[in-house]
């Protein structure tokens, strides 16, 4: 019987039955949540730990208590995660959620709680092209305001009401500023009288708004011959976010249609990542990388035009903040060191900082066995049961930030820390043995 009170005895002292522990966020939102007015937005909050946490939010940095603002939100049992019934522009802020026990606070990110809107287009006239049969044409498009950015579409207005999507082709397609380009205008395009719209589209709302007629009339009874020139091009210099699809795209004006092609002319091939779309007016990255940032040239061709027109752009590569290596939880015994690093990468480089208890480093109350090591970097030496908490580190950049919240959960006095010497775990196995050899003579 001492035998097995002494092996229990010995398991519970080295950690494996822990009955204390500082929270965890284990499901929150996203960074942007969108809600359409009069309908319900959820905000999930769950944490874990040992007791189980109490739940506290803030909105614009102020104490906000979920049941006590209205009859419309309430706040779920036992967990965090509030629901907000028949939403309401004042519902709009930046929120956060806090799970907190006597052993430390974790925090989430900050939620971007906003209305989604979108505005009709401004009062347009009906507009008529008459352009000969041959020459380029553009169509214009102002986008009415909408959040989040509504997708466009260039659409033909039938008479009975109906729209009908237009089919972007090599010589019909679209630039980045959603204007209508026609490389060479064809008799089609009169489209028997029928109009051509922009169509702008909120899918999170379900709604959709259309601007202004556009008519086509072509003129000429044969079309016009026409070398190739320089109609729309991505800018010169642009810049895309590391992990984002990005697109570049060059259209050029003639006929016959121009053939377009891309090259790199910083010596180096295009990347296999890379795709052409657009009918080869436009370069699709679906994941940009560092590597991608060098010199692009698009450059066309037709039957009237055997030398290139082209176009040079540069394109820079940043990025976010992004962990290289992410802050962990930290369990060990009484007298062992913890470590927590927080290593960021992103261009521009982030700035690091650090919060015990989701209150920052400079303000918190922390003793003098807390030592920040580098900008990146803290520990604590020597722990002891009262230094359980919870750490969090925020790496951020004009670009974005990036939330790491962690905790430090320290265990029985008993137990050697795990980071020592091979020789400490050395003389652990020793002392475990000799307990239950003494445990068999009993």
């Amino acid at each position: 019987m001492r035998r097995a009170v002494l092996l229990c005895c010995l398991l519970y002292c080295t950690g494996i039955l822990a009955v204390t522990r500082p929270p965890g966020i284990i499901t929150q939102p996203r960074y942007d949540v969108y809600f359409k007015a009069g309908e319900t937005v959820e905000l999930p909050c769950v944490a874990e730990g040992k007791p189980n946490p109490r739940y506290t939010w803030e909105k614009n940095g102020l104490q906000f208590n979920p049941s006590g603002n209205d009859d419309r939100t309430v706040q779920l049992p036992n967990v965090g995660t509030i629901v907000i019934n028949r939403t309401e522009d004042k519902d709009e802020g930046i929120l956060q959620c806090f799970a907190e026990n006597d052993y430390g606070k974790s925090a989430t990110i900050n939620i971007y709680l906003r209305e989604a809107k979108l505005k009709d287009f401004n009062v347009e006239m009906d507009t008529t092209y008459t352009p000969y049969l041959g020459e380029s044409l553009t169509l214009n498009c102002i986008p009415p305001e909408s959040i989040p950015p509504p997708d466009v579409y260039w659409v033909i207005k039938e008479q009975h009401g109906s729209f009908t999507p237009v089919n972007f082709d090599a010589r019909v397609t679209m630039d980045h500023e959603y204007r209508l380009r026609f490389t060479n205008v064809k008799a089609s395009d009169g489209q028997n009288g029928n109009s051509y719209a922009c169509l702008a589209m909120n899918r999170f709302m379900r709604k959709s708004t259309v601007g202004g007629s556009n008519f086509i009339q072509p003129r000429g009874s044969s079309e016009v011959q026409r070398s190739v020139t320089y109609m729309w091009a991505s800018p010169s210099d642009l810049y895309g976010l590391r992990g984002d699809e990005f697109r570049i795209k060059c259209i050029f004006a003639g006929n016959p249609t121009p053939d377009v092609h891309w090259k790199r002319t910083d010596g180096k091939p295009l990347p296999d990542h890379v795709k052409h779309s657009s009918f080869g007016q436009e370069l699709v990255f679906s994941s940009l990388e560092y590597s991608d940032a060098g010199d692009y040239e698009c450059w066309a061709t037709n039957a009237l035009t055997p030398q290139r027109v082209q176009r040079s752009m540069t394109l820079r590569v940043k990025s976010r903040p992004y962990w290289i290596e992410e802050p962990q939880d930290v369990e060990l015994g009484i007298g062992g060191t913890a470590h927590f690093k927080c290593l960021a990468g992103g261009d521009p480089a982030p700035n690091i900082y650090w919060f015990i208890n989701s209150v920052p480093l400079s303000k918190a109350n922390v003793n003098s066995r807390f030592k920040k090591v580098s900008a990146d970097e803290v520990m604590i030496v020597n722990v002891t049961k009262e230094d359980a908490m919870v750490i969090q580190c925020n790496a951020t950049s004009k670009l974005g930030y990036i939330w790491g919240d962690v905790y430090l959960n320290v265990l029985c006095k008993y137990q050697l820390n795990p980071q020592e010497t091979q020789d400490k775990e050395d003389y652990e196995e020793e002392q475990l043995l000799n307990i239950l050899e003494i445990g068999s003579n009993v």
